[in-house]
C-alpha cells in the first residue's frame, strides 16, 4: 500500500493531505479502528515522499513521532504530518508556590536548547525557596475574539456602541445566543471600539480549562450573527485584531487575555547576598535602569522585564501550549524594591498568558506527561482550576527566571561567564 500511494501521489493522482483517507479505504475499508493505522502509515508515505524529492534519509523524524489521530472524529491533528520534532527536556525546582490554585512544591518540566537557562531558573527558584516560597495569584480569566463590523453611518455605529456598551436589552440578547452551544464556556464582558462606521465588539469569555481560542471564535460568531441579521450591520472579519492574538499589544496589557497573573516574593537580604554575590540594592538599581529606562528608550509595549519570554516558552513547549501565543504571553511587567526592613521585594504582573490543559497538544504524548507531573491534566474540579493552576507556575518560574537574571546581570560579567561555561564547557 505504501508502494502505490507513493506512485499514485508522484502521478499526480493522489494528493499528499488526503494519504490518510486514501490508505484508510484502501487498506482497511473504513474500519473506525484502523484509522490510527492508516494514519501512521499515511505519516511515513509523506516523509518517504519527501527524502525521494529531496534525495535525503531523515532517520530522525522516522523515528519520532507522536499519535495525534482520533479514530472517533476521524482526525489527524496537524495536517500532512510526517513525524514529530525532539527538543531536550529537563525540569526546574521543586519550587514552592503560596497560589489560589497551585499549592505546593511543583517539579517544573522545560524543553529548551538553551544551555544555563534551567540553572538559572533553579537559582531564583533555591532563592524563593529559602525566602518561603512565592505568592501567585490569578486576577483575571477570559479569552478575547474581536469581530468588526461596518454600519452604514458612523451615526449608526455609535448608537449600536452604547446599546451594547449599556448592558441592556441587546447586550443580553447577545450573551444568550453566544452561550447557547457552550457547555463551559461563558461571556464574561463585551466591550466596543468605533473607527468612523467600523465597530471592533470585543467579546470576552471565560472558556475553563481550554485556552479557549476556537471556543471564543464561534461563539462570538453566534452573537454576530444577531447584529448582522437585525441591525443592519455587515461583517467584515471575526478577527479585527483588537482581540489580540499572537502579537505584542496593549490592549492585553489594560484588558487581560487569557489569565491575568499577579506574582510577589519577599526575599531576603542575607539570602541574596548568599546565592548571588550582590546586595538587594544592586538588583533593584538594575532593574530600574534596564528594565524601565532601557525598555523605554528601545519603545517596548509590554518587555518591562528582563526575559520572562525565556522561561514561558520552555514551558509552553514541553506541555503543549501554542508556542505562537509566548508573544503575548511573556508581556510581563517585573517589580522590584526595597521592603521596610531592607529585604528585597519581587515579583511581576502578567497580564495574558494564554494556556490550557485540555484540547489541542495537551492530550498527546510528552506534552500531557509534563502536564501531569505537574497534576494540571486535564480539566479541573471546577472549570478552569488546573489552567489556572498552570498560569501561576508558570507565572512562578518565570519570575524565578528573572530573578535570577537581574543578579546575574548585577554581578559584574557573571551573565558571560556562566553561558560559556555552562555551553562550552570552559
Amino acid at each position: 500500500m505504501i508502494g502505490k500511494a507513493l506512485e499514485l501521489i508522484e502521478k499526480g493522482k493522489l494528493r499528499l493531505r488526503v494519504v490518510d483517507q486514501f490508505i484508510w479505504e484502501e487498506e482497511f475499508g473504513k474500519r473506525a479502528a484502523k484509522w490510527r493505522e492508516a494514519v501512521k502509515m499515511a505519516d511515513y508515505v509523506r516523509l518517504r515522499y519527501i527524502e525521494k524529492k529531496t534525495g535525503r534519509h531523515y532517520e530522525e523524524i522516522q523515528k519520532c513521532r507522536i499519535d495525534t489521530a482520533d479514530a472517533k472524529k476521524l482526525t489527524t491533528g496537524i495536517e500532512q504530518k510526517i513525524g514529530a520534532a525532539k527538543i531536550p527536556l529537563g525540569f526546574a525546582g521543586p519550587v514552592k508556590i503560596k497560589g489560589d490554585h497551585a499549592k505546593g512544591e511543583f517539579f517544573v518540566p522545560m524543553a529548551t536548547n538553551e544551555a544555563a537557562l534551567i540553572a538559572g531558573a533553579n537559582r531564583g527558584i533555591k532563592a524563593i525557596n529559602e525566602s518561603g516560597g512565592i505568592t501567585a495569584t490569578v486576577i483575571m480569566s477570559g479569552m478575547a475574539r474581536a469581530p468588526v463590523l461596518e454600519a452604514k453611518y458612523m451615526k449608526s455605529a455609535s448608537r449600536i456602541c452604547r446599546l451594547i456598551e449599556s448592558k441592556g436589552k441587546l447586550y443580553k440578547e447577545l450573551k444568550r445566543e453566544a452561550e447557547k452551544d457552550s457547555k463551559v464556556s461563558k461571556l464574561v464582558d463585551i466591550k466596543t471600539y468605533q473607527i468612523g462606521n467600523k465597530i471592533w465588539v470585543r467579546f470576552v469569555f471565560d472558556t475553563g480549562d481550554s485556552m479557549g481560542m476556537n471556543s471564543a471564535t464561534k461563539y462570538a460568531a453566534n452573537a454576530v450573527r444577531i447584529l448582522t441579521e437585525k441591525h443592519n450591520l455587515r461583517l467584515v472579519t471575526l478577527s479585527g485584531n483588537l482581540c489580540t492574538d499572537k502579537k505584542s499589544a496593549h490592549v492585553n496589557v489594560l484588558e487581560g487575555r487569557g489569565k491575568k497573573v499577579q506574582t510577589e516574593v519577599i526575599i531576603k537580604r542575607n539570602i541574596a547576598k548568599k546565592l548571588f554575590k550582590v546586595d538587594v540594592e544592586d538588583i533593584v538599581k538594575l532593574h530600574w535602569i534596564k528594565n524601565y529606562q532601557g525598555s523605554a528608550l528601545s519603545g517596548t509595549i509590554a518587555g518591562f522585564n528582563a526575559n520572562v519570554a525565556n522561561a514561558i516558552a520552555a514551558v509552553f513547549i514541553a506541555t503543549g501550549q501554542d508556542a505562537a501565543q509566548i508573544v503575548e504571553s511573556a508581556s510581563a511587567f517585573t517589580y522590584a524594591e526595597l521592603t521596610d526592613k531592607g529585604d528585597l521585594r519581587f515579583g511581576a504582573s502578567f497580564p495574558s498568558i494564554e494556556v490550557a490543559t485540555i484540547g489541542g497538544g495537551c492530550g498527546f504524548g510528552t506534552a500531557r506527561e509534563c502536564l501531569e507531573m505537574l497534576g494540571c491534566f486535564g480539566p479541573g474540579k471546577r472549570p478552569g482550576d488546573n489552567a489556572k493552576k498552570l498560569a501561576e507556575i508558570i507565572a512562578a518560574v518565570a519570575t524565578a527566571q528573572d530573578l535570577n537574571l537581574l543578579a546575574a546581570q548585577a554581578h559584574e560579567y557573571e551573565l558571560a561567564d556562566s553561558h560559556i561555561k555552562l555551553a562550552r564547557g570552559k
